[in-house]
């Protein structure tokens, strides 16, 4: 096994960032592409949540 310093940890590092950036480029769908117009906080709001109690059935012991 093959004992790295730091030095070279880190540019193995950014030579990793480069190949997938390079890959990314040749590959822009999967790239996100950037949001039209920000979300107004109206888009973030949900249905609220039912406040209707569940009941459970009640259980009896075995016999």
């Amino acid at each position: 096994m093959e004992r790295l310093n730091n030095d070279q940890i880190a540019q193995r590092i950014l030579d990793a960032n480069s190949d997938l950036k390079r890959y990314l480029n040749l590959a822009p769908s999967l790239n996100k592409p950037a949001p039209s117009q920000p979300k107004t906080t109206v888009g973030y709001f949900q249905r609220p949540i039912s406040t209707t109690p569940f009941h459970r059935p009640l259980l009896r012991p075995l016999e």
